[in-house]
């Protein structure tokens, strides 16, 4: 499993990189499907934006997006949701399956 951190327009300390790499290894955890995620952590004006792309096998790619004020809660946001979509993938592949 990869872990790409992109930084853009900011400098972020490498503890909220960290941070970020550690909710990409919880998503991996939960989703052994999962080969790739790429954060993308930049700031826009006084708003900070977090993307969060997934790669893996069996169809399982998503993409989330967040923006706020407060970095912590906009990658905590955007993995929620990246996980809301992982979660809704897996339980349609197993409907199908039934």
């Amino acid at each position: 499993m990869s872990v790409e951190v992109t930084v853009r327009h900011l400098d972020l300390s490498e503890k909220l990189q960290e941070y970020a790499k550690e909710k990409a290894a919880k998503i991996t955890g939960d989703f052994p499907a999962v080969e790739f995620v790429k954060i993308v952590l930049d700031q826009d004006g006084p708003f900070y934006t977090v993307s969060v792309s997934v790669q893996g096998g069996q169809s399982t790619s998503v993409e989330s997006f967040d923006k706020g004020s407060d970095m912590i809660n906009v990658i905590n946001s955007a993995f929620e949701k990246a996980e809301t979509q992982l979660r809704r993938n897996s339980q349609k592949r197993q409907d199908v399956r039934s």
